[in-house]
């Protein structure tokens, strides 16, 4: 468990950190100091997990913010996928926290941060490689295409909770 907790901590660290690095670049220091603010909070409320969804959906909004103010796209990049892996890391100990006893923890842990590791490396080259490209689509086509998403989605989460 403790590796956990030092890895959700990096990555709370680069969540926060690359988008304000990006932010300050541009001259948004209020925005830099929100983040780092932010950053505190989030590993502070860590263990409180009625605050974990509101911390990352802050986070998000910050980032979203910082891509309005032109801020690079690689700083965000880095921010939104290590928010979202920090998001998983504090839900899988907090699961795992409330568990009494674990069998192969060890192996289990090993096992969430490699295909953790996987998604997140392919989740940031698959956005690098669709930030260089440019698609006009007409406001229809992109409603059907973000439907199909949305659905696509949806049957992948039942799948898992079956």
């Amino acid at each position: 468990m403790k590796i956990i907790r030092q890895i959700f901590w990096g990555m709370v660290v680069l969540a926060v950190g690359a988008p304000a690095i990006g932010a300050s670049s541009q001259g948004a220091w209020v925005l830099a100091l929100g983040f780092g603010v932010l950053g505190f909070f989030w590993v502070g409320f860590s263990q409180r997990h009625r605050f974990m969804g509101l911390i990352f959906a802050l986070c998000i909004a910050g980032i979203a913010m910082a891509a309005g103010l032109d801020v690079g796209m690689g700083w965000l990049l880095v921010g939104i996928t290590a928010a979202l892996a920090a998001w998983d890391l504090e839900a899988f100990g907090a699961r795992m926290a409330g568990v009494a006893r674990i069998e192969h923890e060890h192996a289990l842990v090993r096992d969430h941060l490699r295909r953790l590791g996987m998604v997140c490396s392919a989740g940031l080259l698959l956005a690098t490689l669709a930030s260089f490209v440019r698609i006009q689509l007409s406001f229809g086509v992109a409603l059907v295409l973000a439907s199909i998403a949305v659905l696509g989605l949806g049957y992948v989460l039942r799948g898992i909770g079956e």
